[in-house]
């Protein structure tokens, strides 16, 4: 279903504003009676509003009028595809009507079902030539393509240019700036000297995921057992935040107050609301079981299910819980950037250094051209950045070409051959970059904790080995003792979609939804996930925990571009580098950390580091 986001989305791209939830409502409306999406929807409104000559901006009477146009348009073409349907209709034969069969206009029918070498007749039957010519091998012979950075080079012989992203006219354009020091980040950034040496390492290198491992085995039983251990090993945290001796039964009816500790879950298959909410108990402390919460004493609150809390409150019947107090987690410490990852391991610098960051689609939804990562390629040359983070999707699952069963190569071929050209555009710039998988990434694991990509490009041929790093999703890195936490996962619209949230509409949308992730210590705190996740329980709390709060934490959504501090940590949001048919959004940092930093309530290089958001 079409959501608001969506909508207000796609406006934007037309530079249109939509504040009435009653027009928003009936857009909505619409996409549902005339089996539109969010883009589809804008491109049929901006075609009516150019035809007509009227304001861009829906209102309700104009929007009566577009609904009418879109229903008996939407009535002629079924209209049409009957009449098609009807014409198409294969001529069937009966046992009393075969003998038509037997006519000239039939005689050469069994000559169709011959072998060429067997042909009685040298009438050519109605079939496709012998010879038909191969077009994936067709282009074996051709003359090699252009340079090696344009986008032909990153995409099939076949794929056409997008016509919507080539007329944009604001590439460069600055959308957002994070910049706590006050200091010019255009200056800064643009005389930045390239740090001269980069480390790239795991958090906890032990417990890395390094390898595919085999999914779709999982036992309830043993879902269960990591679910209760996720509640237990949050309890330990809370019981020492709260000081609280210890944590209640749930099971257990009482006329005093005690605390409680659970996971919120939804008492039905509907959304999480405030007349829906239960507690699910640990099997340790209260077997598992349920219970139904009231909140009507709590002025204020976010709940989501999956969120494990603390809760202190009355269970006078046993079959409710009176809600008085609410605890939704609790901090972790951060990277302290004086310590070595691990022992044995070489020093790691503390060198500023600058990032630049993308999230996949990397081409437009109308082309497989992949020119949005072609100029991202450009832009990568001409800023030099030390470190390039690039976050999948790389062969999307969602693009219309492959949807359609157009592509006539293998998913990984197509996705080498981006492999190949983003180590040849950085090997003069000695650019590390790190390639994060996406669980909409065709060729891949459909699985969460997701391993790394494998590839058939032999980077050792560019020099690059060292360079070039393919990690999980998710993961926690240190670069030059700066803690970066990754997930491509859209980790927040989907916390966005089952939140219930009291007042409505409370404000820092963002920073509350990135709260849930750092105090819940986890990539993705939602259960049940959403339809398309699938998360393998036992991986998941060895890989998709994290192990302390990050200095930084980039997490690519649909939801707006953003960058900003929440808990003392730089959350970044670099939207995507394609938005359907137009082009998207990256983001540049500039990291400075601070070694004798000691406040340790915020990351070492909050206050020393800019970031940008920017119009590829």
């Amino acid at each position: 279903m079409v959501t608001d986001q969506e909508i207000e989305r796609e406006f934007e791209e037309f530079s249109v504003t939509i504040d009435d939830l009653s027009v928003l409502d009936k857009l909505k409306e619409i996409c549902i009676l005339c089996h539109l999406s969010a883009t589809e929807l804008v491109e049929e409104w901006i075609a009516h509003v150019t035809s007509a000559g009227c304001n861009q901006e829906p209102d309700l009477s104009s929007l009566e009028d577009f609904e009418r146009k879109q229903s008996l348009s939407k009535e002629k073409k079924q209209k049409q595809l009957s009449i098609k349907l009807e014409e198409t209709k294969p001529l069937m034969f009966s046992k009393d009507t075969i003998d038509e069969v037997i006519s000239e206009e039939y005689e050469d029918l069994l000559e169709c079902y011959q072998t060429p070498g067997n042909k009685l007749s040298t009438k050519r039957p109605h079939t496709t030539p012998e010879a038909a010519i191969n077009k994936r091998h067709a282009s074996l012979g051709r003359s090699p393509g252009p340079a090696p950075f344009s986008p032909a080079s990153f995409s099939p012989a076949s794929a056409t240019p997008s016509i919507k992203y080539s007329s944009r006219n604001n590439s460069g354009e600055i959308v957002f700036s994070f910049n706590p020091s006050g200091s010019d980040p255009q200056h800064i950034i643009q005389q930045h000297i390239p740090a001269t040496h980069l480390t790239v390492q795991y958090a906890t290198q032990k417990d890395a995921l390094l390898n595919s491992y085999k999914y779709m085995f999982q036992k309830q039983g043993d879902k269960a057992t990591v679910l209760g251990e996720l509640i237990d090993n949050m309890a330990e945290k809370l019981q020492a935040s709260l000081g609280v001796e210890e944590f209640s039964s749930l099971c257990i009816p009482t006329q005093e107050e005690v605390f409680v500790i659970g996971r919120i879950c939804c008492d039905s298959n509907g959304k999480l609301n405030s007349q829906s909410v239960v507690l699910e108990g640990s099997q340790e402390l209260s077997s598992g079981q349920q219970i139904k919460l009231d909140l009507s004493e709590l002025r204020q609150f976010a709940l989501f299910p999956g969120q494990v809390v603390a809760i202190e409150g009355v269970n006078s019947t046993g079959q409710k819980l009176v809600v008085n107090k609410l605890c939704t987690g609790v901090q972790l410490p951060f990277h302290s950037p004086v310590e070595n990852v691990e022992h044995g391991s070489e020093d790691i610098t503390s060198e500023p250094f600058l990032m630049s960051v993308a999230a996949g689609p990397f081409t437009t939804s109308d082309s497989l051209l992949y020119e949005p990562l072609a100029d991202l390629m450009q832009k990568v040359q001409n800023d030099k950045p030390n470190l390039l983070i690039l976050l999948g999707p790389f062969v999307d699952t969602k693009h219309d070409q492959i949807i359609n069963g157009d592509l006539e190569e293998p998913f990984e071929d197509l996705f080498d051959r981006q492999v190949q050209q983003i180590v040849k555009a950085t090997e003069k710039l000695a650019t590390t970059v790190v390639f994060v998988p996406s669980h909409r990434d065709v060729h891949h694991d459909f699985v969460y904790p997701q391993p790394p990509f494998s590839t058939k490009v032999n980077t050792a041929e560019f020099n690059a080995a060292e360079r070039i790093h393919f990690v999980s999703d998710p993961c926690t890195l240190v670069v030059n003792n700066v803690s970066v936490g990754l997930s491509s996962m859209d980790v927040l619209l989907h916390l966005a979609s089952e939140e219930t949230v009291c007042p409505p509409g409370s404000s820092d949308r963002f920073g509350r939804l990135l709260k849930h992730i750092l105090h819940q210590h986890s990539y993705y705190p939602l259960h049940p996930p959403a339809e398309d996740v699938n998360i393998d329980y036992e991986q998941f709390e060895k890989y998709a925990m994290l192990p302390y709060n990050p200095d930084i934490l980039i997490l690519p959504s649909d939801l707006r571009y953003f960058a900003k501090d929440t808990l003392g940590c730089l959350c970044l949001n670099p939207g995507r580098l394609a938005k359907g048919h137009v082009g998207g959004t990256y983001a540049k940092v500039w990291v400075k950390s601070s070694p004798d930093h000691l406040d340790k309530s915020s990351s070492h290089i909050l206050q020393r580091s800019l970031a940008q958001v920017i119009r590829i």
